[in-house]
């Protein structure tokens, strides 16, 4: 099959086309062919589709001398820069070889051109997995979300996410793929490498089908359903902070920065475990920043010291009240913030009072957002919190609030009533925390709500309690009643831990009252004493209020039950939502069956975090199956239940 002049003839030795019956964007019909043409010797050109009164190009190659010519097509006017009508096509080759040999105009075929009125988009049948998304710290390159779709002709492919403003937050890399089914991942951070927040994102593909003669440069935007991100570590967990910022406190319990030049300024120190990039702030008793005392900067392993001189942020000296040491710390495009309970007292500048006689307003929404002194930080208020009036004025529907001891803020009108019943506040009694305490239990023994402590006592509720810190509590009920010791006699099966988790004190104490020997088996019918505590009681139901951040799941976690038992004794819609200051029951139910697990003995160097990393599982599981206070420390010696991955 020669074709040429005087050298050589340029043979064509073979000619395909994937489908002889195509349709622009086609459903019931290809929406593209695959064409490949074969000749005797190296040669470039085009070839020309003639039918209907058009001509239109497909270059097989315009530069490089092939054998082999494989191209993908669509039935597309180059010219017009439309689809082509329907009809039948002639296929005509124009081919040069490295000899200037030419082939014009050889017939190879025709093909047929349909209408479809439903044509078939380039992407479909999108599908993330999980729908919601949960991208855990130090896990980012081992958790990711899987994104499945259908490719319906050729075409190079990018993965975006936009966030529910439109901004593009993170762009993956381009792809060229052939139709079909493929997978991307994504792994929840943005293009910095950080953690993204909780929320709606969008899933967007940029595509530029490679089927085309003349590829458009511009790319398409296909809009492929969302994602949810929830339970995100956007901030470093403080399980981690804890590791790099072992301690942060100030050298003086006091300070008057009134100018004086006595007791003006000062100091604090903190403790790192190893080098580290961070910010100190001055946080007042809402955990706003009161005061920036230094940039970001590096630090060395080590402890060192900063001065405050009693400022704010815009420069004015901050009212009486409790000031605490707030560290923001970076990790690479991360970061986190962590607060220590060591407070400093500004004592002798000017305090901030309520309007006498007071009036309280309480929130009635399930969360009110608030501006907070100093320059209008954010906070957030829960249904039932109180708050005092500075007065009684409404300017721009919002009241003016005392939040916490010694800063003031602002609240819709909308999200608060008046409160017309007398104050509770004068029968009240002291409590001295001890260890193990939470507000929810210390709640639990007043018959009372954790919300009405945290007010009474000016809390925020993301500081930690620390031992010997005295609380104000409501007195309706008497205190109970601590007994000294019981005896406990081991049965089969008992451990430290179990007995430990029985009776609700530690197994350090039961070692301690009995002088026992924590690597000694124990045996049947051993005596121990089991020092604070009386014998456990089976109630047969306990009650419980909902806070921020509750679900079935944890609650059921927390007391040891099934989510179908709270269910059951609630006669809850279990597909319904909770609700902050709602009353649950908690039935009394039998502790399930453990799964398989290992136990670990806790090392020198130790953390949560670097545990749970060793084992492959989550810090929560490990905390959940040890009934462990996720923000107290270690010990080295401590045994801990290590469960099975899920």
């Amino acid at each position: 099959m020669g074709y040429g002049g005087y050298r050589q003839a340029i043979e064509i030795t073979s000619f395909t086309l994937s489908a002889s019956t195509v349709a622009y964007q086609g459903s019931r019909v290809p929406g593209y062919t695959t064409i490949e043409l074969q000749t005797n010797v190296p040669t470039r050109g085009y070839l020309l589709i003639v039918g209907n009164g058009i001509q239109t190009k497909i270059n097989l190659s315009t530069m490089a001398f092939k054998t082999i010519h494989k191209v993908d097509w669509v039935p597309w006017d180059d010219t017009k820069k439309a689809p082509l009508p329907a009809g039948i096509y002639q296929i005509k080759g124009y081919l040069t070889d490295q000899g200037y040999n030419q082939m014009q105009g050889y017939p190879l075929g025709a093909l047929t051109v349909v209408t479809e009125t439903s044509p078939k988009p380039l992407i479909d049948g999108v599908s993330p997995n999980p729908a919601v998304f949960s991208p855990k710290y130090g896990q980012t390159q081992t958790n990711s979300l899987q994104i499945q779709f259908n490719l319906n002709r050729p075409a190079e492919v990018q993965l975006t996410i936009r966030n529910i403003n439109g901004d593009e937050i993170y762009t993956g890399s381009k792809e060229t793929l052939s139709p079909g089914s493929h997978t991307v991942s994504w792994n929840g951070t943005d293009k910095t490498g950080r953690i993204v927040m909780d929320g709606s994102y969008e899933i967007v593909f940029k595509t530029i089908e490679t089927a085309y003669n003349y590829p458009s440069t511009t790319p398409l935007i296909w809009r492929s359903g969302t994602i949810t991100i929830k339970d995100a570590d956007y901030y470093i967990p403080v399980s981690r902070l804890k590791e790099i910022v072992t301690d942060a406190s100030f050298q003086a319990p006091s300070f008057t920065p009134d100018g004086d030049g006595i007791n003006d300024k000062v100091t604090g120190q903190f403790t790192l475990a190893i080098p580290a990039k961070l910010s100190i702030y001055i946080a007042n008793a809402a955990g706003a920043h009161a005061a920036l005392v230094v940039s970001e900067q590096t630090f060395e392993a080590g402890t060192h010291t900063f001065v405050w001189d009693g400022s704010d942020i815009m420069g004015r000296k901050v009212p009486n009240g409790s000031y605490f040491i707030k560290l923001n710390v970076a990790e690479g495009p991360n970061s986190g913030y962590i607060t220590f309970p060591s407070a400093v007292k500004v004592e002798n500048m000017y305090e901030i009072k309520p309007m006498q006689p007071e009036k309280r307003v309480r929130v009635i929404s399930e969360t009110a957002k608030m501006s907070v002194d100093p320059a209008g930080q954010g906070y957030t208020a829960i249904k039932g919190d109180t708050f005092p009036l500075m007065s009684e004025a409404i300017e721009n529907g919002k009241y003016t609030v005392l939040v916490k001891e010694g800063v003031t803020g602002t609240i819709s009108v909308s999200d608060v009533e008046l409160v017309t019943e007398p104050s509770s506040a004068a029968q009240t009694t002291d409590y001295i925390v001890v260890s193990g305490d939470t507000l929810w239990k210390i709640s639990s023994k007043f018959n009372t709500t954790s919300a009405e402590i945290i007010t009474l006592n000016n809390l925020d509720p993301n500081q930690y309690l620390y031992i010997g810190q005295k609380l104000i509590v409501p007195a309706t009920a008497p205190q109970p009643e601590q007994p000294t010791q019981t005896t406990y006699v081991v049965v089969s099966g008992d451990t430290l831990w179990k007995i430990a988790q029985k009776f609700g004190v530690s197994a350090k104490a039961i070692v301690d009252a009995n002088k026992l020997d924590p690597t000694a088996y124990l045996y049947v019918g051993q005596k121990l004493i089991i020092p604070g505590a009386a014998q456990p009681e089976q109630p047969t139901q306990t009650t419980y209020v909902v806070v921020s951040g509750d679900s079935l799941w944890k609650i059921a976690q927390k007391f040891g039950v099934t989510t179908q038992a709270i269910v059951d004794a609630n006669k809850l819609n279990p597909s319904a939502y909770l609700y902050v200051g709602q009353k649950l029951i908690i039935p009394s139910v039998a502790q399930p069956e453990q799964p398989a697990q290992t136990t670990y003995v806790v090392v020198s160097g130790d953390s949560l975090w670097k545990i749970a990393q060793k084992f492959g599982v989550t810090t929560q599981a490990i905390v959940d199956t040890n009934k462990l206070d996720p923000t107290g420390y270690l010990y080295i010696g401590q045994t801990l239940i290590i469960p099975s991955k899920q």
